[in-house]
């Protein structure tokens, strides 16, 4: 699998969004980062497996369209990142 595990972890701050979950797809030349925050542990995880079904299914680009009703009141999402090779710069270029 490209994504690797997803980290959770508690926020210690009082907003509603106590857990934090992230995670990272890199390869060679690659990279797309994942992060949710929600209300519960439980919502993080199902992000995260929802992310990781969507990996198998190789349906990451659609990952927007398949979150289910009501997901925007638990959790707040964000994934981001170059798909395309990363340009390296020539040796000269300064």
């Amino acid at each position: 699998m490209l994504v690797k595990q997803f980290k959770f972890k508690r926020n210690h701050d009082k907003g509603g969004f106590q857990w934090t979950a992230e995670s990272e797809i890199e390869r060679p030349g690659f990279y797309r980062g994942f992060t949710a925050v929600g209300k519960t542990l439980a919502d993080v995880k199902e992000f995260a497996a929802l992310v990781r079904w969507c990996e198998r299914t190789g349906s990451l680009e659609r990952l927007a369209e398949m979150h289910p009703a009501g997901w925007e009141k638990r959790m707040q999402t964000t994934w981001g990142g170059n798909w395309y090779p990363n340009k390296r710069r020539s040796p000269d270029a300064q």
